[in-house]
């Protein structure tokens, strides 16, 4: 008897392999974060960039 796979199977699969590794990580920084914050060390600086016009408001204009 042949085995029948949906096409979305192979997909399926490599979402829920992601989505372990996504969670891991996830993990992981929560437990540097802990490990951080019992030791008393500030907050790391972010280097968080954005583009001009997209996440300063510049391309939806209010008023």
């Amino acid at each position: 008897m042949n085995h029948l796979r949906k096409p979305d199977d192979a997909l399926q699969a490599d979402l829920e392999r992601l989505a372990a590794q996504f969670e891991a990580e996830e993990r992981e920084d929560r437990r540097a974060d802990a490990e951080r914050r019992r030791k008393g060390l500030p907050e790391p600086v972010r280097d968080i960039r954005t583009y001009s016009g997209f996440a300063d408001g510049g391309a939806a204009p209010r008023g």
